[in-house]
């Protein structure tokens, strides 16, 4: 009886450590999240640096080649997209935009580059995403709607710069919750 009040003593105080030491801990090294929004207006894609340290972003290329629905960006009429194409326009943000590649109707990779991308920042654009998938797709709604389970697949990938003159490279792919974790190596105390 002893023993097992013992071990449940020592249980408890390794679960109590373990909480404290999980809310101290942070994610080290580059990090930036990507968060995918369906929108009648045109799709949102929302960048942040979650970096806990100051690496800044100042590239980062979005390829939607892999992704479930096999999906395309839709910027101009006709062509490839359903309906209701959007070009890319970019929305929000005081990260230092430089500029985008040109987004064809029909590609499937965007690259962005900034010059004051820091940690904690975000930055917003706008362009409409549509799948390629018949529209009885199982995970999907039709062409012109696109599900976070059709994103799954896609990727980010970000270089990371510091003042020091340190690069790095941060990559992910999007998951069944339309975001996309990029980097985030080790753990800082």
């Amino acid at each position: 009886m002893r023993y097992a009040a013992l071990m449940l003593r020592s249980i408890f105080y390794i679960f109590v450590l373990f909480m404290v030491l999980s809310r101290t801990a942070q994610a080290c090294g580059p990090r930036v999240e990507i968060r995918f929004y369906e929108d009648s207006g045109g799709d949102v894609f929302e960048i942040t640096n979650t970096s806990q340290e100051a690496w800044s972003v100042a590239s980062l290329v979005l390829t939607l080649t892999g992704s479930a629905g096999r999906l395309v960006f839709d910027t101009a009429d006709g062509g490839l997209g359903a309906s209701m194409h959007q070009p890319f326009y970019a929305s929000g943000g005081e990260v230092g935009f430089i500029g985008a590649s040109p987004v064809d109707d029909g590609s499937e990779v965007l690259a962005l580059k900034f010059s004051d991308f820091a940690p904690g920042k975000t930055f917003t654009f706008v362009v409409d995403v549509d799948d390629r998938l018949p529209s009885d797709w199982e995970g999907g709604y039709d062409q012109a709607h696109v599900s976070n389970a059709e994103i799954v697949g896609a990727s980010g990938s970000a270089s990371m710069v510091r003042n020091s003159g340190d690069q790095a490279q941060a990559n992910g792919a999007f998951g069944a919750e339309g975001e996309a974790i990029l980097g985030g190596g080790g753990l800082c105390a």
